[in-house]
């Protein structure tokens, strides 16, 4: 019954070895190029700091700064902290990331988990930043990359290497993904799925069309969400999601991600553990169905560039 939103792991119809070899050197200029135009801009987006929010600046030369923005102009940032103001040179800022006064923990500010924009599969719906980049790899066989092209819009490509299956008969995928309306504790964001392979060319492309919404911080959180498959130019299943973390401590948080097929009836439950390092998140969890005692390992890793 889950049939037609499991098949959204693919993201180029190919019909030829050349044709597929032409889509896979599309999507690495389609990766590389805005890495390159990020490398080579200034992206940080910088604005005095709200009264309940703390900010954390990150220097090129690796050091962090926390306190409060209370001036920006073209050349420098008046800062606060706790050792008092300082003026910093834009230049040397390579980062800024804000977070609500609630977040502040007795060892200090814990670090962002890698993950934030997603569960274990589906998205949140919070946004990768513009100088973000991660690579991910679940269950092994299923490797991409995910970069934010603006604060509003990310992109992920990625394809599946299974062992013993030529390059022709692998699935592509790709991750489009729009912002709507970003805020530390709102966040609303609409994106698909888009799949195909020389073997779903009848069907493709398939995968799903979402909007989801994830309301808290980036600590405890709720993400709720609706989708629609899609095959063979037809729409199918109608998905229900809910979802959420909790952060247990400074490397450990609890993940769950729910589904409800509103079209063929049945659900689908998952829980796990994300171990958070600065760089790193590692997601290990089970998935299962209400209609059976099975449950499915799930493995995931995510780093951060």
């Amino acid at each position: 019954m889950f049939r037609p939103a499991l098949r959204m792991t693919a993201a180029v119809v190919t019909v030829s070895n050349d044709r597929v070899r032409r889509h896979i050197w599309t999507l690495w200029l389609v990766l590389l190029l805005p890495i390159m135009r990020a490398q080579a801009q200034d992206r940080v987006e910088l604005r005095p700091t709200p009264d309940s929010m703390v900010a954390q600046i990150t220097l090129r030369d690796g050091s962090t700064l926390l306190g409060r923005v209370l001036e920006v102009t073209s050349s420098s940032v008046r800062f606060a902290s706790a050792v008092g103001e300082s003026t910093i040179p834009r230049s040397t800022i390579i980062s800024v990331r804000l977070v609500h006064r609630s977040g502040l923990h007795e060892e200090g500010l814990w670090p962002e988990d890698p993950s934030r924009t997603r569960l274990l599969f589906a998205p949140t719906g919070r946004m990768m930043r513009s100088d973000e980049t991660y690579f991910t790899e679940a269950e092994l066989f299923f490797p991409s990359f995910q970069f934010g092209i603006t604060d509003q819009i990310s992109m992920g490509v990625g394809a599946s290497v299974f062992p013993g299956v030529g390059i022709a008969d692998q699935i592509f995928y790709v991750t489009p993904k729009v912002g709507v309306y970003q805020s530390p504790n709102v966040n609303v964001a609409v994106g698909a799925l888009i799949a195909g392979a020389k073997w779903l060319v009848a069907q493709s492309p398939v995968g799903i069309g979402y909007g989801v919404a994830t309301l808290g911080s980036e600590d405890n959180s709720l993400t709720v969400g609706g989708g629609v498959g899609y095959g063979n130019k037809k729409a199918g299943a109608s998905l229900l999601m809910v979802g959420g973390t909790t952060r247990v401590s400074k490397g450990i948080s609890l993940v769950t991600e729910n589904y409800a097929d509103l079209s063929n009836g049945g659900a689908l439950w998952s829980g796990g553990v994300r171990f958070i390092g600065e760089r790193l998140s590692v997601d290990a969890a089970l998935f299962g169905v209400t209609s059976a005692a099975v449950a499915i390992p799930y493995l995931a890793f995510i780093y951060r560039y």
